[in-house]
């Protein structure tokens, strides 16, 4: 799955926000999404992609719902950096320690 990526902000040049929620639930008037940036310290849960030859950190532990008329889809990740944002945002869900 290629995560979407969306512009909250006026600025439609660059994303600033990934969203992590299942496709088939586009209805609903929330969407789940992370703030990407490209000046964010990364941590463990914290991980690097890379969009339209930039560099981004996605903040997988600032996850929040946001409005969904609110944003502005301008693409999607490849595969790859898709599956590296699931699998750092799973280690805030892990049970074990």
């Amino acid at each position: 799955m290629n995560l979407p990526l969306y512009s909250s902000t006026s600025d439609f040049s660059r994303p600033n926000l990934v969203g992590l929620q299942h496709p088939g639930l586009t209805e609903l008037p929330t969407q789940l999404v992370c703030p990407i940036r490209e000046n964010l310290t990364p941590t463990p849960v914290r991980t690097h992609i890379r969009w339209g030859g930039l560099e981004f950190v996605a903040a997988c532990d600032l996850l929040r719902p946001i409005n969904s008329a609110s944003l502005k889809r301008l693409g999607e990740l490849n595969a790859s950096d898709s599956l590296k944002i699931l699998q750092t945002f799973q280690l805030l869900l892990s049970s074990d320690p």
